[in-house]
Formats: structure tokens, sequence, C-alpha cells
């Protein structure tokens, strides 16, 4: 094993400790309860997004990946899970914040600009809860506080069952399969479902 790689299982264990941190043991979680507040469509197909604000790779492709998702839901095709991954150190301030966003308008398009708004915090290294609370006043994001555990529970679990140790990484659960992509790959995975091609 690589030094590279050394350090990625330990950024994932560091992420599952942080998350075992905020919600508790792994024994709580119910992988049937779907986490309601980031949750899109109703689609037979499942996309799960994992992503963290502060990864850079994730910065760069969610502009790109945005319409793809807006048109797959559109077509009813999908239904797409955002699970926001604290790999850094401030991402859990970051998730608290997007699930008291979702709280106050959940749709799509509400996300979308949340996302990009939290993202450009990210870029400027907001990390104290005050100081992201008025940045996103400043972009007219709305948000409403609310007890985030039951959420961080199923989050958590979806983040242990697809074994989830880099960002940005999606999972696609179609036809009694699952598909698992990183990085690049991503982009074009979805852009298949969009265009009914078969995935690789």
């Amino acid at each position: 094993m690589n030094e590279r790689s050394i350090k990625r299982v330990f950024t994932g264990c560091a992420a599952a400790f942080i998350l075992l941190l905020l919600v508790g043991p792994a024994s709580t979680v119910c992988l049937a309860d779907e986490p309601a507040l980031s949750t899109f469509g109703d689609g037979k197909t499942v996309v799960r997004l994992y992503a963290d604000y502060f990864c850079y790779p994730c910065q760069e492709m969610e502009p790109g990946i945005e319409l793809i998702l807006a048109d797959l839901d559109r077509q009813r095709a999908v239904k797409i899970v955002f699970i926001d991954t604290p790999f850094n150190r401030y991402s859990s301030l970051y998730v608290r914040y997007f699930l008291y966003a979702m709280n106050e308008k959940k749709t799509l398009d509400n996300a979308f600009i949340v996302r990009k708004a939290l993202i450009e915090a990210a870029r400027k290294r907001i990390v104290d809860a005050e100081k992201l609370e008025a940045f996103l006043n400043e972009k007219k994001v709305g948000f409403r506080p609310f007890d985030v555990k039951p959420v961080f529970n199923t989050l958590s679990g979806y983040l242990k069952q697809d074994e989830i140790d880099s960002t940005p990484t999606c999972v696609i659960e179609m036809n009694n399969k699952t598909y698992k992509y990183k990085g690049a790959d991503i982009t074009d995975a979805l852009e298949r479902l969009r265009q009914k091609k078969p995935l690789k």
C-alpha cells in the first residue's frame, strides 16, 4: 500500500469516526429510513452522491452535474440523495447548514443554490458558524435549525454501507444492481442515465 492509499484509508476512518461522534454507535442506524431532508425525486433508480464542500474535485464537478441531475429529476427517472461527507475537519458544520436550509425550503433548485453558496464559502475558508450564517444571509439563503441527529444517523449508515473512502463518489442502484463511480467517471455515468444508456 503506497503513501497515498494509506492517507485515503486514514481519511476515511477519520470521517467515520467523526460521524460516530455525531450520531452514536452504528447499531442506531436504520437504513430503511430515508434522509428525508436531502432526498429529491421519486424515480426507481437511486443516485447517492457523496461529496465534501472542501474537496476541490467535488467543487469542480458540482456545476456540471447539476444540469444532468435537474434533467433526470424532470424525467422522474431518479431519486437523488445528497450525502455530504465530512472528510474535512470543518465539513460537519457545512452539512448541518445544508440540512437547515433544506428544512427551510426543500426543493432541488434550492439545494443547488445552497450547495453553490456553501462551496463558495468553503473556498473562502469560512470555518466559523457565525460567519457562515452571515455569509448565507448575504446570499439570501434561508435556513431553519432543527435536530439533525436522525438525518445524520441515516447518512452515516449509507457511508458505511457504500464503503465510502474518498470524494466525490456516486453510488447508483438500478434494476437490483449497484454501481459505484469516482471522480470524473461520475459525470459520465449520470449522462448515460440521462440518455437511457446502459451503465458500465
